[in-house]
């Protein structure tokens, strides 16, 4: 079963609520590596109606799209990092996406200008879209306290100061993704030629359009539409459905915060399934900043390893999804990285 938590007291004074909560959310956390939350002081920038308008974004004329594709798909457009990645971008054509960072809500705080992480989001054009970046940037901000309330929970449970987690996240680079998955013709099953993986359960058939995979980085806040989809795998060997209300928040942790806690918070497999209908997501990507240095946390009896930058692994991860191949020579390392999972237990 996928915990449902209730994260209102995270946002309250100490106590036995707040307690509780914790309680709750680090045993999600260090068992089936994924939750749901409600409960949050966000119910307008976060809810249904502001979900909606974000998803408007879809509905723009194809030209204007094209106008914010990210420029290995358009060569012309200047933004690379952030911005529009089409259904071409993947063999099977099954999803494409929008991404924006801070800026959408803050000015970016960089002490590396250079630095492709850095590059300014793009944004549709006011009067194509009224409210839409105005609507995007409250969701943006109310994210990010979500993700900050829960990490305090776990350096609580953890035994750790909170301001490790605060200070590495203070001006992070958080990446808000507006996800389309369009409707699929049932024959495509039948297909031979088809590059594509299909599920049969239950005495139907779903596409997968995702999958599985474990996020790569720390936390992860997913805000549905309406069309499930979204599983986990567990530990007896089967996937189970992501139950996610109209205006929860499905959360799970990724391989890179596995990593840094010493296995203490869980990475789970995920994947998404396809019907047919088409499908909209909202992930939020909580990032610290990349220059945060990812070293051995203060916990007992952790295991050490060799520590490297966050913006290193993001973009080592990063250039490996398929709207991403091919770009990781553009950013050279800014330190000495190296694959956190493949390093053997130093002694």
């Amino acid at each position: 079963m996928i915990p449902q938590i209730d994260i209102g007291p995270l946002f309250g004074p100490p106590g036995s609520k707040r307690d509780q909560t914790d309680e709750a959310i680090y045993a999600a956390a260090s068992g089936v590596g994924f939750m749901t939350v409600h409960g949050s002081p966000f119910d307008t920038e976060l809810g249904l109606e502001r979900r909606r308008s974000l998803l408007r974004l879809f509905s723009l004329p194809p030209q204007a799209q094209r106008a914010l594709w990210k420029s290995n798909f358009e060569p012309k457009n200047p933004n690379l990092y952030r911005g529009w990645f089409p259904l071409e971008s993947g063999q099977t054509r099954c999803r494409e996406g929008f991404e924006i960072g801070p800026d959408v809500a803050r000015s970016l705080a960089s002490n590396d200008p250079d630095d492709l992480l850095y590059q300014p989001s793009v944004f549709p054009e006011e009067d194509r879209l009224p409210h839409w970046r105005a609507h995007a940037a409250s969701f943006y901000m109310a994210a990010e306290k979500i993700g900050f309330g829960i990490l305090g929970a776990l350096s609580r449970k953890l035994c750790i100061p909170e301001s490790l987690f605060e200070s590495a996240f203070h001006n992070g680079i958080s990446t808000l993704r507006l996800l389309r998955y369009p409707a699929r013709d049932k024959k495509r099953v039948n297909s031979p030629e088809l590059k594509a993986a299909f599920d049969h359960s239950g005495g139907k058939t779903y596409e997968m359009v995702t999958g599985p995979h474990f996020d790569t980085g720390l936390l992860t806040l997913l805000a549905g539409y309406g069309v499930p989809g979204l599983q986990a795998y567990t530990d007896s060997g089967n996937w189970i459905d992501v139950p996610l209300a109209d205006d929860d928040f499905a959360v799970n942790f990724g391989g890179l915060l596995s990593r840094w806690t010493d296995k203490r918070i869980r990475a789970t497999l995920h994947r998404v399934l396809s019907s047919g209908e088409e499908r909209f997501s909202i992930p939020f990507f909580f990032e610290p900043r990349p220059d945060t240095q990812i070293a051995p946390l203060p916990i007992s009896n952790a295991s050490p390893f060799r520590p490297f930058l966050f913006g290193d692994h993001l973009w080592a991860t990063t250039t490996q999804f398929p709207e991403n191949r091919g770009l990781a020579h553009l950013r050279p390392p800014r330190g000495d990285y190296h694959d956190p999972w493949a390093e053997k237990s130093e002694t």
